[in-house]
């Protein structure tokens, strides 16, 4: 018996989490300094302020995103 097909918007939510995840490796060259793990924090923090920007006071987000930039210019 063969799987049902999905139609391209299943397909995409099923299969995107997994593409990311094997792109991720090839994104940043592997180095000592850390700061591939900086960026990856700060991407992570990044999308934790957009999440929750509905729900913040604008100033907070205005700093939360300052606070991020200068992570990565250090």
């Amino acid at each position: 018996m063969s799987a049902p097909v999905l139609d391209f918007q299943e397909y995409v939510e099923k299969t995107e989490p997994s593409r990311q995840r094997s792109i991720e490796t090839l994104a940043f060259d592997i180095d000592n300094s850390g700061i591939e793990w900086t960026v990856r924090d700060v991407i992570e923090e990044l999308e934790l302020l957009v999440d929750g920007k509905a729900t913040m006071d604008f100033e907070d987000f205005v700093d939360g995103i300052r606070e991020q930039a200068r992570r990565l210019l250090k």
